[in-house]
């Protein structure tokens, strides 16, 4: 089998007296191509490659990086379960009794739909129940806290989520708090370990290079590029 990357030129056929054009050798184009881009244009190709969207100009390139790790690792489970839901029926109907207390949600102005998550770990039947001093609902005899920024949209009616082992209802708004504790689901930190996994198989050891990743992802994007011509 002929070298792809040997620097013998390959001369014009002649068939029947006429001229072919020689064959271009395409991964030596490319590869070419590429040795001429800086390290940052090569990380945003990879993230176009992967992901089939440029890159946001206000990320960094160890940003830009981070995404293309995370693309490497979760990308498939992404799709297998945009394909997944594509595939479900669509048109969830809500039980009669309960679209009759939603309905009454939306006249009643002294009290708020509740989803209550118990104990035991089970979600109830959602329920309207008064609002006392304005910021205040009791369940099962005990006091939880309403507040206006935490009420949740579900279509056209708006409900509270209160958790029975807190007084305050499921909301954003500990976003902070779950940021400075780490488990963020937009934390460079989550990402960056996240991503290493595919590379270290889940056990710990020294911490790897940027330049050695940034040299393995080129040369997978590379591959592909060369097999799918």
């Amino acid at each position: 089998m002929e070298n792809v990357f040997s620097k013998r030129k390959r001369k014009s056929a002649t068939i029947n007296n006429e001229i072919k054009p020689e064959i271009k050798d395409l991964a030596k184009d490319y590869l070419g191509k590429i040795s001429k881009l800086s390290s940052a244009q090569k990380i945003s190709l990879i993230f176009k490659n992967i992901s089939n969207k440029k890159p946001d100009v206000s990320l960094s390139t160890d940003q830009i990086l981070n995404r293309v790790l995370y693309r490497m690792k979760f990308g498939k489970y992404i799709k297998d379960t945009d394909k997944f839901l594509k595939n479900k029926k669509k048109g969830f109907k809500w039980p009669k009794k309960w679209k009759k207390i939603f309905n009454l949600s939306r006249k009643k102005k002294n009290q708020i739909l509740v989803w209550f998550l118990n104990i035991k770990g089970e979600i109830e039947m959602p329920k309207l129940y008064p609002i006392y001093s304005s910021n205040m609902v009791i369940i099962q005899n005990r006091p939880y806290e309403v507040h206006p920024r935490s009420f949740w949209r579900m279509g056209k009616y708006t409900c509270q989520i209160i958790k029975g082992i807190d007084r305050r209802p499921v909301s954003n708004l500990d976003y902070d708090e779950i940021r400075k504790r780490g488990d963020a689901t937009d934390s460079d930190e989550f990402l960056i370990k996240a991503a290493m996994q595919a590379f270290v198989g889940g056990i710990k050891k020294k911490p790897i290079d940027k330049k050695i990743i940034v040299i393995i992802a080129i040369v997978v994007v590379a591959a592909i590029v060369f097999f799918m011509s």
